[in-house]
C-alpha cells in the first residue's frame, strides 16, 4: 500500500512508544490519523502535539464497544479508513504459575483481544473500500522463548498465527488489502526500559534478585546479561516507525527492527524441527 497525503490511518497504543512515532510519521506523510490508547492525559496531549490533522479517541482496545465508538468517531471526523494499526500491548513478569490469572487476562485481552476487536471492526470497512492495509504488532518474544515473560511471549505468538490467517484468508476474498505483522526487537519503549532497569543492578534500593535465592540468581545471570546486551542495540522510536511503514509499502507479511537477533527464531524454529525428526538442513 502506498502511504499518501489525504489517507486516513488509526493507531491503537498511541500515547507513547512505537504508536506515537508511527503516528507522527503518518502526520509528516500527509495522513490524517485518530489515535487511540487509554491513557488519556498523555493521548491528548500526543494529539495536540501532532496538530489538527490528529484525532484523539481514548479507548480500552479489549472492549469491542470502544473499538466500534473508535471506528465511528474516525470515519465521522475523516470520512474513512485506510490503514488499521493495532499496536496497543501490555506486559507481565515473574514465573509463569506465579502469574495471577487476572494479569493473564490482561494481557490476553489486550494483546490478543484487542488485535482481534480491531479486525473485527475495521476489516469490513477496508474490504467494503476495496483497498488498505493492516498492521498488527507482535514481538521477536513471540518467536523466542519467553522466560518469565510467558503471558506477553505467548500473546506475541498468537498475533503472528492471527496475522498469518487473516493474511491467507484477505488474499482470496479482498486481495488489494495487505497485512503486516510486525516483530519489534529491543525499541526505545518505556516497556523496554523497564525491563533493562529490572534486569540492571540497582541504584539505590532493594533491587527484584533480592526476592530471589542465591542459586536462582546465579541461573538467571546468562538471561539478565542478555537483556542488557540487547540494550546496547536499542532503536530509537522513529527509526522503528520507519521500519514499519517502509514494510507497508512494501506489502511485507512480516518485519521486525533488528533482522540479527530474529536468529535466535531460526534456532528455535531448528530446535522444534530436529524434536520432530525433521531435517532442518
Amino acid at each position: 500500500m502506498e502511504l499518501e497525503s489525504g489517507q486516513v490511518a488509526v493507531v491503537t497504543g498511541a500515547a507513547n512508544g512505537i504508536g506515537r512515532a508511527v503516528a507522527a510519521a503518518l502526520v509528516a506523510r500527509g495522513l490524517r490519523v485518530a489515535v487511540a490508547d487509554v491513557e488519556t492525559d498523555a493521548l491528548v496531549r500526543t494529539a495536540a502535539e501532532l496538530g489538527d490533522q490528529v484525532i484523539a479517541v481514548p479507548t480500552d482496545v479489549a472492549d469491542i464497544d470502544q473499538v466500534r465508538a473508535l471506528a465511528d468517531r474516525t470515519i465521522a471526523a475523516f470520512g474513512r479508513v485506510d490503514l488499521v494499526v493495532n499496536n496497543a500491548g501490555v506486559g507481565a513478569g515473574g514465573p509463569s504459575w506465579d502469574i495471577a490469572p487476572a494479569d493473564w487476562d490482561r494481557v490476553w485481552s489486550v494483546n490478543v483481544g484487542g488485535v482481534v476487536n480491531g479486525i473485527h471492526v475495521f476489516t469490513p470497512h477496508l474490504i467494503a473500500a476495496g483497498s488498505g492495509h493492516i498492521v498488527n504488532t507482535a514481538s521477536l518474544a513471540g518467536l523466542t522463548v519467553g522466560l518469565f515473560g510467558a503471558p506477553y511471549a505467548a500473546s506475541k505468538s498468537a498475533i503472528i498465527s492471527l496475522s498469518e490467517s487473516l493474511r491467507g484468508e484477505l488474499e482470496i476474498i479482498a486481495p488489494n488489502i495487505g497485512v503486516t505483522v510486525v516483530c519489534p526487537g529491543p525499541v526505545d519503549t518505556r516497556m523496554f526500559r523497564g525491563l533493562t532497569e529490572m534486569a540492571g543492578p540497582p541504584e539505590g534500593g532493594a533491587s527484584a534478585s533480592e526476592a530471589m535465592s542465591p542459586e536462582v540468581v546465579a541461573a538467571l545471570a546468562p538471561m539478565m546479561e542478555a537483556v542488557a546486551e540487547m540494550a546496547k542495540e536499542i532503536l530509537p522510536t522513529a527509526q522503528a516507525a520507519e521500519i514499519i511503514l517502509a514494510a507497508v509499502e512494501a506489502g511485507k507479511l512480516y518485519e521486525t527492527t533488528h533482522p540479527l537477533m530474529s536468529l535466535a527464531a531460526r534456532e528455535r524454529i531448528d530446535t522444534i524441527m530436529e524434536s520432530f525428526g525433521a531435517p532442518t538442513g
